[in-house]
Formats: C-alpha cells, sequence, structure tokens
C-alpha cells in the first residue's frame, strides 16, 4: 500500500510547521513535521508501517490518510510497480526570452518613447508594469495611449498603478476597447471606496490603501502569497522576486529593481540589453530563499516573494545580502505573525531605508 500525491500536490518542511499545497485548486494547509516526513518519502510501504504502530499512532496515520484522500490530494496504490508509472514532471521550464519582466517607474511622459518600446519588443519581454508618480492626468493619459504600439510584441500583460481619480476611471471605461490588444491591469489606490471591474480584457482594480512608490515594495504577507504551481518550481531553483526582472526608476536608472541602490546605466544612454549584460547584473537572480536566513526555515518559502531591496541588513555571503526581508513579520521557529514594522529589532533598518513615516506606529 502507497501513498501517491497528485503531480500539483506540493509540500514544504519549516522549523516549526510544514504545508501541503494543491497548485492546480488552491488549497493550502498547515500540517505536523511528522506528516511531512512520511510524505517525502514516496517508497514508503504503509501496510508495513501500520503493523509497526501502536493503536493511538495507527489512529493517526489513518486521519493522515483519509485527509489526503478526502481532499483529492493523492490516491492510495497497491504496489510498488504501479507506482512507477507515474512519472514527476516537477521541474521548472526555463522561458526562451532573456528577460521576462520589466517595471518601469514613471513621472514624467517622455520615458515611453520609440526607443524604449522597440527594446521591449526586441528582448521579448513578457510582463510589463508601469507605476506613476505624481503625474498629471494628461500625461498618464498620453502613456496610456501609446500602448497599442505594443500590440504586436510578445507582452502578455500590462500593469498600471496610478493614483484613483475619477476621470482616469472614466477614461478607462470609454477607451478599453482600443488601448491595446493587450490584457491590461489598472490598479488604482488611494480610493474612498473599493471596487473591482472586468472590462473585456481590462481589470479594473479600485483599492482604498495608498501605495507609496516605491517604498511600498517588498511586503511579504499571507494575503500576497503566490499558489500557482510555476511560481512555486520557480522559486525553488531562482529568486521569487528578481529572476529575469529589469527595471527603470524615476530618474531613469537601469536596476534589478527601481527600490534597489545598486545601477547598471541609465536608460538615456545604455540600452536595456547591454544593462543585463553587466557582469553584476544577475547576481541575485538565483539567489533561492534556501539561501537565506530565517527564510531557509519557512515553510512559506516556495509561495511567497522576496525582497533584496528592503532586509533586515543583517546577513550577507559572497557580496550578496542574505538577510531576511525586512517587511516580514512571520517567525517560522514559533509559527506566529506579528506586525513587522513594530518589532524592535527592525528599528535600525527601517531608519536606514528612511520609512519612519510610512510604517504603523507602536
Amino acid at each position: 500500500m502507497f501513498l501517491k500525491l497528485f503531480d500539483s500536490v506540493k509540500i514544504t518542511r519549516g522549523a516549526t510547521n510544514s504545508i501541503i499545497l494543491d497548485t492546480s485548486t488552491g488549497f493550502l494547509q498547515l500540517i505536523p513535521i511528522a506528516f511531512f516526513d512520511l510524505l517525502s518519502n514516496e517508497h514508503q510501504n504503509y501496510s508495513v508501517l501500520k503493523k509497526q504502530l501502536d493503536k493511538e499512532s495507527l489512529e493517526a496515520l489513518e486521519e493522515y490518510l483519509n485527509f489526503i484522500i478526502d481532499n483529492k490530494l493523492g490516491i492510495i496504490l497497491s504496489s510498488k510497480k504501479e507506482l512507477s508509472t507515474f512519472k514527476s514532471v516537477s521541474e521548472f521550464k526555463e522561458t526562451p526570452s532573456y528577460v521576462d519582466y520589466l517595471i518601469l517607474d514613471v513621472n514624467n511622459s517622455d520615458v515611453l518613447n520609440d526607443v524604449l518600446i522597440q527594446q521591449i519588443c526586441d528582448l521579448r519581454i513578457k510582463y510589463l508594469q508601469i507605476r506613476f508618480s505624481e503625474l498629471e492626468l494628461n500625461d498618464i493619459i498620453n502613456i496610456i495611449s501609446k500602448l497599442n504600439l505594443l500590440n504586436d510584441s510578445s507582452i502578455n500583460e500590462v500593469s498600471l498603478v496610478a493614483n484613483y481619480d475619477l476621470q482616469l476611471v472614466t477614461f478607462i471605461k470609454e477607451n478599453h476597447y482600443s488601448i491595446s490588444n493587450k490584457f491590461l491591469h489598472f490598479i488604482l489606490h488611494s480610493s474612498d471606496e473599493q471596487d473591482s471591474q472586468t472590462l473585456e480584457h481590462v481589470q479594473l482594480s479600485i483599492i482604498k490603501n495608498k501605495i507609496n512608490i516605491p517604498l511600498s515594495c517588498g511586503l511579504i504577507d499571507l494575503k500576497n502569497i503566490n499558489l500557482n504551481r510555476n511560481f512555486y518550481l520557480e522559486a525553488k531553483q531562482h529568486n521569487s522576486c528578481l529572476n529575469k526582472k529589469i527595471s527603470i526608476d524615476v530618474k531613469g536608472n537601469i536596476k534589478n529593481c527601481p527600490s534597489m541602490p545598486q545601477s547598471f546605466g541609465n536608460i538615456k544612454n545604455t540600452a536595456l540589453e547591454n544593462a543585463l549584460n553587466h557582469p553584476e547584473f544577475k547576481k541575485y537572480w538565483n539567489l533561492t530563499k534556501d539561501l537565506i536566513e530565517v527564510c531557509k526555515d519557512c515553510e512559506f518559502r516556495y509561495i511567497c516573494t522576496d525582497c533584496r531591496a528592503y532586509t533586515e541588513q543583517t546577513s550577507f555571503n559572497n557580496g550578496l545580502d542574505t538577510s531576511k526581508p525586512l517587511k516580514c513579520g512571520y517567525n517560522p521557529y514559533t509559527g506566529e505573525w506579528e506586525e513587522w514594522s513594530t518589532n524592535p529589532l527592525k528599528q535600525k533598518a527601517i531608519e536606514s531605508y528612511g520609512m519612519q513615516d510610512f510604517i504603523k506606529k507602536i
């Protein structure tokens, strides 16, 4: 008697707890470490094991097995031969593109010009995020109107982050069909009301929370976890935030992330491809959570994002910041969450990043 988890089902061990996740349904559950140890041994013969257990342990085992079957997380097989017919395809498949993500922080309407658009097309970028900062409505609309120049590109999705403005909402609703043929996601923050609408290939999300660009980046929270199978597999091999990502900050500096200090040239005189070829540009791309302090002992490490821009600044290895993300309040050694910004041990890092005005007060 053997137990085979479905290929979409992933298990991760932490210091105190473990999790089981079905990436096809979004099912997520904390499980005891003892149960993880059983599940991680695919060749465990449960018929033999049952004969070795006392009554209380046997009841617990039956409960575990029923949990798997009842939640459609796996199946019971009768032999090793039957088990061998199942082939695992749990390997992350690299995309052929050199870089997949571009974050563009904008404070003037001249940034998204013909030269940059051509570079986006040449690099076969798939995801573009444009974040508007202190820009007049007419300038925002001007940039949005240029998105149709990307219609023949490899872009799959464009997300746009801007301050809520009723006139902007009206423009989006009246022109959503002609702005672009790509999937568009407008995130409008600092609104009095919360709303979400779908307009053909355009998603409009209106939220109350204020997004302070770029200081709002890097928040680690259960609400922000990613239960996608490809994300899980990628996070086991690469950095879950910076892999295949390039950014341009409000000053035109080309970086891994707009919030990071190191620049690899300015878009005014440096092509994105030249910045990517800098020997240090990709240095964080393969820094997995298994190599980051505290995160390496966390059961959520393959489903939450990372942040190398804002960290606790406590650990460095071979020139890389391997410290826990500053904006994470989870302690895997106690299994408890707390408000990250009020943690006394984080105050020095908070001050160094100048975040005092953006945190919760004790």
